[in-house]
């Protein structure tokens, strides 16, 4: 837990610096990396999958076990199946810059 405190204060004060901590997404003097994304988008990338990449995992896991289970119960009907695994499984597993930008739609479910 401790450790994950720290992070944290690191990340806030590398904000608050305006410079990030690798040369790939190193702050220009503009205050954008070389692909054209502030550090605060940076920031808030990583923080939204905090909570999404667990909640997405969980998700899918649920879909799969649920798509097994109505292949059973529908006695190999594989359009059923097919539909739950496709909905849960397929997707966005990661929030890019671009994601927070809005240049790009998140994909939760896969359709």
């Amino acid at each position: 837990m401790r450790t994950l405190s720290v992070a944290i204060v690191l990340c806030v004060c590398a904000v608050l610096n305006g410079s990030g901590g690798s040369s790939a997404a190193a702050a220009t003097e503009s205050g954008r990396s070389a692909d054209g994304h502030s550090v605060p988008t940076y920031f808030a990338a990583v923080v939204a999958n905090i909570f999404y990449i667990p909640a997405k995992v969980v998700f899918a896991a649920a879909g799969a076990v649920t798509s097994g289970l109505a292949y059973a119960v529908t006695l190999g009907d594989t359009s059923v199946s097919n539909s739950i695994w496709n909905t849960s499984v397929n997707g966005d597993y990661v929030v890019t810059p671009r994601m927070i930008e809005g240049r790009e739609p998140v994909d939760f479910t896969g359709k």
